[in-house]
């Protein structure tokens, strides 16, 4: 069985899993992260009056607040979903050779369904309002990037767990952290200046901004954003390359 097709039906498979038994089926894909915005725009954008300076209107508003929490959702989904894998899938891989990376490259895939949904939407309210950019060719890239990050954190996460059964609570301690910590639900600007050399180290950061540029500013991102994609091939590689080593023994603990 080629290793194209067996990722394939792992994604068809993993897909399955997220809805099966549910009432709504598919559609929840689309529902939960778009409760989850809405609630997000009425505290922040209605009762706490947040504003962006690029977008002084609660319609603004929403626009930067979906185009940052839609990587961050879909980084966060990716990383949640790696962390039980391997125990999950126990008896494929103690009793086969199937390779393992495939396993959290499957989820982090189907976290791309989820994302396209949510730009989807965006670039639709966009077209609605009479806004296109020339950036927009660049989403391409951008969402690369963000799948490059997602699965270098699945790999780590996936292969860790076993290891250590507490992960899953610390690491949703940390992705709560970096959603307020990153300026998804206000801009930057409000950031206090002792803390601004902090945020440029979270890679959140980087990865919200590049979004807004090119989805909704119709600029290049900023100059930075260049050695942080290199960066997140450089930690994807690192991280599959620790995945292989350590993925043997952790087997015999799953």
């Amino acid at each position: 069985m080629s290793y194209r097709y067996a990722l394939w039906r792992l994604f068809l498979r993993t897909l399955a899993t997220r809805t099966r038994g549910s009432l709504l089926g598919i559609s929840w894909l689309f529902l939960e992260p778009f409760l989850l915005f809405l609630l997000y725009t009425f505290v922040f954008g209605f009762l706490l009056k947040v504003r962006f300076p690029e977008a002084a209107s609660l319609g603004g508003f929403a626009l930067y607040l979906l185009a940052g929490l839609v990587p961050y959702t879909a980084f966060q989904e990716s990383v949640l979903k790696a962390l039980p894998l391997l125990p999950a899938h126990r008896d494929l891989l103690v009793h086969t050779n199937f390779p393992a990376a495939l396993i959290p490259l499957a989820e982090v895939l189907a976290s791309l369904v989820s994302e396209l949904i949510g730009l989807s939407i965006l670039l639709l309210l966009l077209a609605l309002e009479g806004r296109f950019f020339p950036t927009w060719l660049l989403l391409p890239g951008v969402v690369s990037i963000r799948l490059m990050l997602s699965l270098g954190t699945a790999l780590l996460a996936a292969v860790l767990y076993p290891f250590l059964r507490d992960l899953e609570q610390m690491v949703r301690m940390l992705l709560l952290a970096l959603l307020f910590l990153t300026p998804i639900l206000y801009p930057p600007s409000v950031v206090p200046e002792p803390f601004v050399s902090w945020q440029r180290l979270n890679p959140l950061f980087w990865l919200v901004e590049g979004y807004r540029a090119v989805l909704l500013e119709g600029r290049l991102p900023p100059l930075a954003f260049l050695p942080f994609a290199a960066a997140a091939l450089g930690f994807l590689l690192l991280s599959h390359l620790f995945f292989r080593k350590a993925v043997e023994r952790a087997k015999d603990f799953l």
